[in-house]
C-alpha cells in the first residue's frame, strides 16, 4: 500500500484560495475561475472594440462629411472627440472591469454585486460593435449566472462568516 495521496485529493494550484473568519481557506470553485476568464475575455473583448472604432475613425469622418449636414472641420472635430471620449471611458471600463473581476475571484461579494450591475448596464451593448458587442454581453451574462448559483453562491456567502 501506498501512503501517497490520491490525486483527486489535491487541490489545484491554479484555484485560489482565501481565508475564512475562522481560519480555514475556502478555494475557489471552478464555476468562480470560469466566471474570473470570462469577465477578462469581455475586458479583451472591449479592448478588440476600441479598437475597431480608431480604425474605423477615417470612415466616420468621411460619411459625416458626405452628408452635407456638416463642414469637413466639424466633422473631423466631432469624430476626433467622440474618439477621445471612447477611448478614455473604454481604458477606465477595462481596468475596472478586470478589477472587479480579480475581487470577485477572491471572493469579494460587492464585486459580485458590480459585476451584475455592469452586465445589466452592457445589455444594449449587444446591438453594436460588429458583433463584438454581442459576444461581449453574451460571455458576460454567463459569467453572472455562474457566480449566482451553487456552489459559487456558497462561496461568496462564507465570506460574511464573523471574523474570528
Amino acid at each position: 500500500m501506498s501512503d501517497r495521496t490520491p490525486q483527486a485529493d489535491v487541490p489545484d494550484a491554479s484555484a485560489r484560495t482565501r481565508t475564512t473568519g475562522g481560519g480555514a481557506a475556502a478555494t475557489a470553485p471552478k464555476q468562480v475561475n470560469t466566471a474570473f476568464w470570462l469577465y477578462i475575455a469581455c475586458a479583451v473583448l472591449s479592448l478588440v472594440g476600441m479598437i475597431i472604432v480608431l480604425a474605423s475613425m477615417g470612415s466616420m469622418t468621411t460619411r459625416l462629411q458626405q452628408s452635407g449636414q456638416v463642414s469637413g472641420g466639424t466633422a473631423s472635430a466631432a469624430v476626433g472627440i467622440g474618439v477621445t471620449l471612447n477611448v478614455i471611458f473604454g481604458i477606465l471600463f477595462i481596468a475596472a472591469y478586470v478589477l472587479f473581476a480579480v475581487f470577485m475571484r477572491r471572493g469579494a461579494n460587492w464585486a459580485r454585486i458590480v459585476l451584475l450591475i455592469v452586465t445589466v448596464l452592457s445589455l444594449p451593448g449587444i446591438l453594436g460593435g460588429y458583433g463584438i458587442g454581442a459576444l461581449q454581453v453574451v460571455l458576460g451574462v454567463i459569467a453572472t449566472i455562474l457566480v449566482f448559483i451553487k456552489p459559487a453562491s456558497e462561496y461568496f456567502r462564507s465570506g460574511r462568516a464573523p471574523r474570528a
